[in-house]
């Protein structure tokens, strides 16, 4: 065993999103250490496997077995005392991880902060860098990995709950539309100045051109309950909302963070069978093979819900099915 210390990640606000901070003492030298967060055939026995570009300006790829890290530029390679970099998830806003080595009597001291994480996520990697470090410590072994990340969720959980973090905020609006009652949501819009997420939802493109023409960044943001305005927009399947949103600069690709719909926004058309919303984003370049957090792609949806149409909409765009 090469770990000494074992302390619980602590979870925090960083402005609209979060961040998580582990401190570690280990049994390395700083160069050992410093070796085992850049080395990729190191980095491949605890964390996943690796290609790394060292140097400030250079990157580093991570290929983990449910997704991949792709080309997070180095932003800081202080060799053996700073390693940081931009942290570019598939279908995730970018983060940024910094890696922080202090030398110690005992042996060296590992800072990790992960910042500009999503909240509805921050839980999820608190727990799996809990679990990566307790493998770079040797005290669990890599394929027991998910087990440990199970086992370390709840714990998390309770900080993001103490924070705020999973108290229901979902708007009155959207609520009524989650469960099919479009008369209910039309009612609660009456009685409220509609924000971009409830806009989009309702396919209200007049009040979500003139939200985008006020602040053009509200194209990428993200609601309290995981979902950018191309998601919203695609459910509501409003083609009007959708058109405005992808000529705004809306990500194609961007997976929602709600915990029970990480689908990217062509998922979510699939889902609420909205083919002409489908048409926009397929023209627009979307991936008609962008799968969700369970490997699953469009078209798989739409055979699934007996939808026809949309099923031929994709393949005419090259979707296929896996295998």
């Amino acid at each position: 065993m090469t770990e000494i210390t074992a302390e619980v990640g602590v979870l925090r606000n960083d402005d609209e999103r979060c961040a998580v901070r582990f401190e570690r003492l280990y049994d390395f030298t700083p160069a050992e250490l410093w070796s085992a967060i850049t080395d990729p055939e190191q980095l491949g026995r605890w964390l996943a496997r690796a290609e790394v570009e060292p140097g400030e300006g250079g990157h580093v790829r991570l290929d983990f077995d449910g997704g991949a890290m792709e080309g997070g530029r180095i932003l800081t390679w202080d060799e053996p005392r700073v390693l940081e970099y931009e942290w570019r998830f598939t279908g995730e806003a970018e983060s940024v991880v910094r890696f922080e080595l202090q030398p110690q009597e005992l042996g060296t001291r590992l800072v990790l902060d992960h910042r500009r994480l999503g909240r509805s996520s921050g839980m999820g990697y608190a727990a799996g860098w809990h679990a990566h470090l307790d493998a770079l410590g040797g005290v669990l072994d890599p394929s027991d990995w998910e087990r440990r990340f199970e086992e370390l969720v709840p714990t998390y959980r309770a900080q993001a709950d103490e924070l705020g973090w999973n108290r229901p905020q979902t708007s009155p609006v959207r609520e009524a539309l989650y469960r099919g009652d479009r008369a209910a949501a039309e009612a609660a819009a009456a009685e409220a100045e509609l924000d971009v997420y409830d806009a989009a939802a309702l396919g209200r493109a007049d009040r979500l051109q003139d939200l985008l023409d006020a602040d053009p960044a509200l194209a990428d943001s993200i609601s309290d309950d995981g979902f950018t305005p191309l998601h919203l927009a695609c459910f509501s399947g409003s083609a009007e909302a959708v058109r405005l949103l992808v000529d705004r600069g809306a990500p194609l690709e961007r997976l929602a963070e709600a915990s029970f719909a990480r689908v990217r926004p062509l998922g979510t058309a699939a889902f609420a069978g909205q083919v002409e919303a489908a048409r926009i984003l397929l023209e627009a370049g979307a991936d008609p093979n962008g799968v969700d957090s369970g490997e699953n792609r469009p078209l798989q949806t739409a055979e699934a819900n007996g939808n026809e149409e949309l099923a031929r909409l994709l393949r005419e765009h090259g979707a296929t099915l896996p295998g």
